[in-house]
C-alpha cells in the first residue's frame, strides 16, 4: 500500500491497523500493548482518545456500542507482531502507538504527516478515515454480511453500515456484467 509505505515507519503498522482493523484514529490512539492478541489474530478496541478543546487528550469509552474485538487478516498481525517486537515498553498497558522515542502520540501528530503522504502519492483527497472506509468496504466485498460488518465497524445503526454493503453491491452487479462476457453465444 502505497499511503502506508509514505508515512513515516512509526505510523505505517498504525496506518495499516486502521484499514485492515477498521479502526477510528481515536481509538487507534487509546490502543495498549495489551489489546493485541497475536495467538488469536485479534485487537480489542475499548477506549479511544479524544482532543478536549482547553484541555488536550482525553481517554474515554469509544462511541455507543463501538466495543469489540476485531480478527485481523495476516497482513495487519504480521505488522503489529514486528511492531510489538520494536517497543521498549511492552507492559499491557502501555500505549501501542506511540511518538519516535516513546512520547505521546496525538492526533495532530498522524495528521500532519498524512497530509504529507497522501500528497505523495497523489491522493490529496483522502483523509484519514478513508481507511476505515476502505477496510469495511473490503470486508463488504469479501462476504461479510450486514450484521458482520456492523459488527467489526462497531457500528449500532444499520444505516452506517449500509454504506460499505452499497458498495458490496455495486461491486457483485460489476462482477455479473464481467461474467456475462464470458457467456457462449446464442
Amino acid at each position: 500500500m502505497a499511503l502506508t509505505n509514505a508515512m513515516p515507519k512509526h505510523l505505517q503498522t498504525l496506518t495499516l491497523v486502521a484499514f485492515w482493523g477498521h479502526a477510528r484514529l481515536g481509538e487507534l490512539l487509546g490502543l495498549r500493548v495489551g489489546d493485541v492478541n497475536l495467538a488469536h489474530g485479534t485487537l480489542r478496541i475499548e477506549r479511544q482518545v479524544v482532543e478536549v478543546d482547553g484541555e488536550g487528550p482525553r481517554t474515554t469509552s469509544p462511541k455507543v456500542g463501538s466495543i469489540r474485538t476485531v480478527h485481523l487478516p495476516t497482513p495487519a498481525i504480521e505488522a503489529l507482531a514486528a511492531h510489538l517486537a520494536q517497543l521498549s515498553d511492552n507492559q499491557a498497558d502501555a500505549p501501542l502507538f506511540t511518538r519516535p522515542g516513546g512520547g505521546e502520540l496525538r492526533a495532530h501528530h498522524v495528521h500532519s504527516p498524512w497530509d504529507t503522504a497522501r500528497r505523495r502519492v497523489g491522493q490529496p483527497e483522502l483523509h484519514f478515515h478513508d481507511l476505515r472506509h476502505a477496510g469495511l468496504t473490503l470486508s463488504a466485498q469479501s462476504g461479510a454480511t450486514l450484521a458482520e460488518v456492523m459488527r467489526r465497524a462497531g457500528h449500532v445503526s444499520s444505516q452506517a453500515a449500509m454504506r460499505y454493503q452499497h458498495a458490496a453491491n455495486e461491486r457483485d452487479a460489476e462482477i455479473a456484467r464481467l461474467m456475462s462476457a464470458h457467456a457462449p453465444s446464442r
